[in-house]
């Protein structure tokens, strides 16, 4: 079925979903969020242990950007919060679980700014409105 598609305007904050199912406390494993078209590293969490705290190679883009739910993780949520996205940061992000027996891989598709960007072009006028209207009643009713 694809990646979850989640669309949002470029500065707000977004939270990209990722539980385990069954449900498994994940405060003494591991969860990986990356950027699948770069293989940026976006987020770490390694037994207690974050890229923004011990763990150094999160890519610079993320830098101070990027945290999870600790209160959420023996519930098996591994979601993450990117605060003011930025253009750059759509794309597809993958979340995996390379201890967890079974690996489960989820993918979301992000897309920061262009879905709130598009402008209506050709509006159809009076006419073409008068005209669809009666092509429809004539074949369809």
């Amino acid at each position: 079925s694809g990646p979850k598609v989640i669309k949002v305007e470029e500065g707000s904050d977004v939270t990209l979903p990722c539980s385990l199912w069954p449900k498994k406390d994940l405060r003494s494993t591991q969860f990986v969020w990356e950027k699948t078209y770069d293989d940026q590293k976006v987020f770490l969490y390694d037994n207690g242990d974050l890229y923004s705290d011990e763990r150094p190679g999160q890519s610079e883009q993320f830098k101070g950007r990027v945290s999870h739910f600790p209160d959420k993780l023996e519930q098996g949520n591994a979601s993450i919060i990117i605060r003011n996205t930025r253009r750059a940061d759509s794309g597809e992000y993958r979340c995996s679980f390379p201890l967890i027996p079974k690996h489960q891989i989820f993918y979301i598709k992000l897309v920061v700014g262009e879905y709130f960007d598009e402008t209506v072009k050709d509006v159809p006028s009076y006419n073409d409105w008068i005209l669809v209207s009666t092509l429809l009643s004539s074949c369809c009713i």
